[in-house]
């Protein structure tokens, strides 16, 4: 949403362009339209080219920046609006809620427990903390739905379930709210020096009815990618970007995690070995592992197929930029992302007659239940 310049050919006299307005607002969409994401397109007129800082003399790049700069003003003041919006509504939360939450304990319990320790790496630390006020809010709407003291919680353990039913979330967020709610329990009843019985993740009849319901939920839903196979890539291959077509023959050819194939231009992160039967096998370190002495968290894939013959030659030469997760949509369709690869990689060795105790090795997984249960295809077979 903002101002656009077009440029208007075949024009003698000056400007070769006009100034318009493109808006996503609903109050301003044609009441007829059908589009799923309108836009509203309208030329503005040359009386309020002064007042917006325009005149006719300017060329096409003097206009285009022009327009620019004013949309950088629209964006601060919608963010300002935005941010006085959320303060205002934060603020009406607290008042309402501080019978049950007090201002003073949530403060301290979001300093010992929410906000993680610091870490070296910082985009880590940002998403964790994300992560964390994300589970630590919704658990603030269940406590409030709860309505009682967390002395009584364990006797009112099914309103707990009945309140994951009715907003159908997964069973895995669920238990993460769960967990945070619990320690909000924990926290509160210390201080008032009483005692306090953890509500257990749900199981058996409930674990089920939350699941069931959460599958029934269909917006705003986030689902394991769909696998990416060599057949989908060949017939993308002319169509893709040639970068971003090595960086997912990587993903379907070695199943490395996206990350992992972006560390293949840190020449640190990864090395080869050579076998005496002439087999190369390349030996990647696993950024995402932090339980193992870092000896312990190098992985090898050795390369057996003639479509990974020329997969060193790719990394060698750096030929491979990671896609945009649309890019990969609109060439793959809809239900893939970064881990299509990793997600089709088992079928695909299990296909070229390898074992799935060396697959599981190879994707760098510390048990064969996790390669199964997670990245298998269990109405694939192979005979």
């Amino acid at each position: 949403m903002g101002y656009y310049i077009r440029k208007i050919k075949n024009k003698k006299s000056l400007p070769h362009w006009k100034l318009q307005f493109v808006s996503c607002k609903k109050v301003d969409q044609k009441p007829t339209s059908k589009a799923k994401n309108p836009t509203t397109t309208w030329d503005i007129s040359k009386d309020r080219w002064k007042t917006l800082g325009f005149h006719k003399l300017m060329t096409l790049d003097e206009a285009k920046e022009r327009a620019r700069q004013l949309n950088l003003q629209l964006e601060m003041k919608r963010q300002e609006a935005f941010l006085l919006k959320t303060k205002i509504k934060n603020e009406e939360i607290r008042i309402k809620h501080s019978s049950v939450l007090p201002e003073e304990f949530v403060l301290e319990f979001e300093r010992r427990f929410v906000i993680p320790r610091s870490h070296s790496d910082e985009t880590n630390y940002k998403r964790r903390k994300k992560q964390r006020y994300t589970h630590w809010k919704a658990a603030q709407k269940l406590i409030v739905f709860i309505g009682k003291d967390p002395l009584h919680w364990f006797y009112h353990t099914k309103d707990f379930y009945d309140f994951f039913f009715q907003k159908k979330y997964s069973i895995g967020y669920s238990r993460s709210i769960l967990k945070m709610a619990n320690l909000w329990g924990y926290f509160i009843s210390r201080k008032i020096d009483t005692p306090f019985l953890e509500i257990p993740s749900p199981y058996g009849y409930e674990r089920k009815r939350i699941i069931e319901a959460s599958y029934e939920k269909k917006s705003n839903r986030s689902f394991p990618s769909k696998p990416v196979t060599p057949e989908q890539l060949i017939k993308i291959k002319n169509q893709i970007n040639q970068l971003n077509f090595n960086w997912l023959y990587l993903s379907v050819w070695l199943g490395l995690r996206p990350q992992e194939i972006d560390n293949l231009k840190n020449s640190e992160l990864w090395r080869t070995e050579k076998l005496p039967t002439g087999r190369e096998v390349l030996w990647v370190y696993q950024t995402k592992i932090i339980a193992l002495p870092p000896e312990e968290r190098w992985k090898p894939i050795p390369l057996l197929f003639d479509e990974q013959s020329f997969i060193l030659q790719i990394i060698n030469g750096g030929k491979f930029k990671r896609p945009l997760v649309k890019t990969v949509n609109k060439y793959l369709g809809k239900g893939h992302n970064l881990y299509g690869g990793r997600k089709g990689f088992v079928d695909l060795m299990l296909s070229k007659n390898q074992s799935l105790n060396n697959i599981s090795i190879w994707m760098g997984h510390s048990t064969l239940n996790r390669t199964w249960r997670s990245y298998k295809n269990k109405q694939l077979y192979h005979i």
